[in-house]
């Protein structure tokens, strides 16, 4: 038996990712050899057909991926979908605020072992307010 459904998550590097159906249910696992072989790869929110079959760990995947075309996605899909931008939107605001704490603890390390230089070049005393 066929379902149809969308491609909702997928890490290109490792080749697998999840597939939501349309009927609703959990999301199925899928990896890069059940995708049509066509020549284009797979694409975040792409619907497809498939069918469902128990792998070797006796979770359910995804498998046999045909294409379909794109349509206005059903609200279904459109909740789906926003959930997974959302994901992402969430990663990299993390990622971001992770660069930008290390870029702060840099400018704090490298300020703390400066020494206090006067113009012509030698080193002055650091101020007593400024000691531990």
């Amino acid at each position: 038996m066929r379902f149809e459904g969308i491609l909702s998550a997928w890490n290109p590097d490792a080749g697998y990712g999840t597939i939501r159906a349309l009927n609703g249910g959990d999301e199925l696992f899928v990896s890069l050899g059940a995708f049509p072989m066509d020549g284009e790869g797979p694409r975040l929110d792409e619907p497809f057909s498939f069918e469902v079959v128990s792998g070797r760990d006796g979770r359910k995947q995804a498998v046999n991926l045909k294409r379909l075309p794109r349509a206005a996605p059903p609200a279904v899909l459109r909740e789906a979908t926003a959930g997974a931008r959302a994901r992402t939107r969430q990663m990299q605001r993390k990622r971001r605020l992770g660069l930008a704490a290390g870029a702060v603890v840099a400018v704090m390390l490298v300020a703390g072992g400066m020494r206090w230089w006067q113009p012509d070049g030698t080193a002055a005393e650091v101020p007593a307010a400024l000691r531990r």
